[in-house]
């Protein structure tokens, strides 16, 4: 995935729909915007430290498309404060709501190893 490739990645995983929303809300021109988006322009670190903190994605993603988008630990804290604000019945709803969105990266359970049978004596 290409620099701008990522950075609309980006502005999507933040819930920008467009690109003139996203620099609405970055206070960047437009056409500076387009321009970064679309692959005709560059853009340096400092720009790039901007866009990944208000699009919440990790910069060294952003900038190298090294490692995941998001830095992980700080998706699990906010699962965590979601699930700690709510009331205590919604609590089980949404912890099952976990299990099953976390079901197809589940570890299969390692298979306990079983001893051969002694031979009974005839």
């Amino acid at each position: 995935m290409e620099l701008h490739e990522r950075l609309v990645a980006a502005r999507k995983h933040a819930g920008f729909s467009s690109a003139s929303d996203a620099a609405a809300a970055l206070g960047v021109p437009y056409p500076t915007y387009a321009g970064h988006e679309n692959g005709s322009s560059g853009f340096r670190a400092d720009k790039g430290e901007i866009y990944a903190r208000k699009f919440k994605v990790r910069f060294e993603w952003l900038m190298r498309g090294a490692g995941p988008m998001v830095d992980l630990a700080t998706k699990y804290r906010e699962v965590l404060t979601t699930f700690d604000s709510l009331p205590p019945d919604l609590q089980e709803s949404y912890a099952d709501v976990l299990r099953k969105l976390a079901e197809p990266f589940r570890q299969p359970e390692p298979q306990k190893e079983r001893l051969p049978a002694k031979a009974k004596p005839s």
